[in-house]
């Protein structure tokens, strides 16, 4: 279950002291006038005021009032309802008539408008009847008391982080009760289908209408969702993971290859693909347009890989890995430099995590990706990309070498070949930006007593010309702050190069021929 806590307008004690006060405020009102006006002359008890034939006229009212809160109460319900279901998603309908409070309280307007109007036939018959006549007060005291604590429950009801969290949470609880054998598998996939498609349309329909915050909550809860299918995975039968229905009855599925579908059967990832699938989609609907919900979107995805890897569930994190190049390929495609920049940044953050884990197939594999999709990014003229790829790439050499991975000299040598196609397209013969990369990374193997590899970068670069290598230097050493000097999501400028490090990259520009002949 999310950790998080859901913006409340109105807690329940609240909405319960409101009725008290408002009821608090109605009885002293009325006993001071009741003191005003009897209290000298108390001729007859209080209760004997509804006994008396002369309340008649006064009752006969009630039920017109009755009706008329009804008529108020389903008058505003609907129209907020409405309004609501327009904005996010039709089915917040279904989850209010589900509300057991709303119901409840409805209910109850209902029951008081039918009793006080059946006790109005009642009024003139040969026996006066008072507990009728009391009972009908109260219950149009309730009604009246009622209407405005209830319509301050609604409009909290509707809040759109509270209705994310309420499907949220009853999509958790059912994955868990199924976990635990407590529920039957067929109904709560059916629930949890239909929850993940709710929270799908609550952030296509945010994106659509530029409704930040709204689309950060649904985000936000379809990863608490796929979370906690990661987590009770071994728990849950095999039923739960069946995918003969979905590629006929669900949206997300019926495109598929049938052979496809039945992969994620036997991968068991058929939950988590779906959730997927809303990301991706509000993904597209994002690129060039919201991109701050592109790098959310990006950083939940990682954030379901890391929990994959840490529950060892490979087929998960492969999944996770799938969507992840489809957004760099999504924004590449729609040549959204800045996106491609963020993705990436979570891209290197995942690998970070899995070398903690001693992952390193899996760390190469992801390193190569990202040369690919950065010398995508260079064949479309988005040379940016491929210059973001190298200096990832780079940091991640960082990490490798300080955790002594076993998979360092492989990352190296993705990181000296991801300009090769550059350098056969172009007539440069290197790109400037993956070189000052390169050099970086240089200085550091220096000044970790790893010079062998850094002669490796030096003959990777022992063709540069000595204006490029000028340029390199003047770049790297005129850079004196860490933080860039505008606002970006990384806050790091490339260029920086920490002070202990800048007295080796002379010392690695040395060994260049170019450098040394000019």
């Amino acid at each position: 279950m999310s950790e998080r806590k859901h913006h409340q307008a109105f807690t329940r004690g609240e909405l319960i002291g409101a009725f008290l006060a408002l009821s608090g405020a109605a009885v002293l009102l009325y006993t001071f006038g009741w003191v005003v006006d009897f209290g000298l002359n108390w001729g007859q008890a209080p209760w004997e005021l509804f006994v008396l034939p002369g309340a008649a006229s006064t009752l006969t009212n009630f039920g017109e009032v009755t009706v008329g809160v009804l008529a108020v109460s389903l008058t505003v319900v609907t129209i907020i309802v409405e309004l609501a279901s327009n904005r996010y998603t039709p089915r917040i309908t279904e989850l209010f008539l589900r509300d057991p409070i709303n119901a409840l309280v409805l209910s109850f307007f209902v029951v008081s408008a039918v009793f006080i109007v059946w006790v109005d036939m009642s009024l003139y018959g040969m026996v006066w009847p008072s507990f009728m006549a009391g009972t009908s007060v109260v219950l149009m005291s309730l009604n009246l008391l009622m209407l405005l604590p209830y319509f301050a429950y609604v409009f909290d009801f509707l809040l759109p982080n509270r209705v994310v969290g309420r499907i949220e949470k009853s999509s958790a609880r059912a994955i868990r009760r199924v976990a635990r054998g407590a529920r039957s598998v067929n109904g709560a996939r059916h629930d949890v289908r239909i929850a993940v498609e709710q929270l799908g349309d609550v952030a296509l329909n945010s994106v659509d209408k530029k409704d930040k915050a709204i689309a950060f909550a649904a985000i936000a809860s379809l990863e608490e969702v796929a979370k906690e299918e990661i987590i009770q995975k071994r728990s849950l039968p095999d039923a739960w993971f069946a995918t003969t229905d979905l590629g006929t009855e669900d949206q997300d599925f019926v495109a598929l290859h049938p052979a496809m579908v039945r992969v994620l059967e036997a991968r068991r990832t058929w939950l988590l693909t779906k959730i997927l699938r809303q990301y991706q989609v509000a993904f597209g609907e994002a690129v060039n347009e919201m991109r701050d919900v592109n790098h959310l979107l990006a950083i939940h995805t990682r954030r379901l890989a890391q929990t994959a890897a840490d529950h060892h569930d490979e087929p998960a994190l492969e999944q996770c890995i799938r969507f992840f190049n489809t957004y760099l390929r999504a924004s590449i495609n729609a040549r959204d430099v800045r996106t491609a920049y963020n993705v990436l940044n979570e891209y290197r953050v995942l690998a970070e995590h899995l070398l903690r884990l001693g992952r390193a197939d899996v760390v190469v594999t992801l390193a190569q990706r990202a040369k690919f999709y950065g010398q995508l990014g260079f064949a479309v003229q988005i040379p940016f990309v491929l210059e973001t790829v190298a200096y990832d790439m780079a940091t991640l050499l960082e990490r490798a070498w300080e955790t002594s991975a076993s998979c360092h000299d492989a990352l190296l040598d993705v990181l000296l070949d991801v300009d090769r196609e550059a350098r056969v397209d172009t007539q440069e013969r290197s790109l400037r930006g993956v070189r000052k990369a390169q050099a970086k990374l240089a200085t550091f193997y220096l000044g970790h007593g790893a010079e062998h590899h850094a002669r490796r970068i030096a003959r990777d670069m022992e063709h540069e010309t000595h204006e490029r290598l000028s340029a390199i230097c003047q770049e790297l050493e005129s850079v004196t702050e860490q933080e860039y000097w505008e606002v970006s999501d990384r806050g790091v400028h490339f260029d920086y190069l920490p002070p202990d490090r800048r007295p080796h990259l002379r010392t690695f520009l040395g060994w260049l021929p170019a450098w040394r002949a000019p």
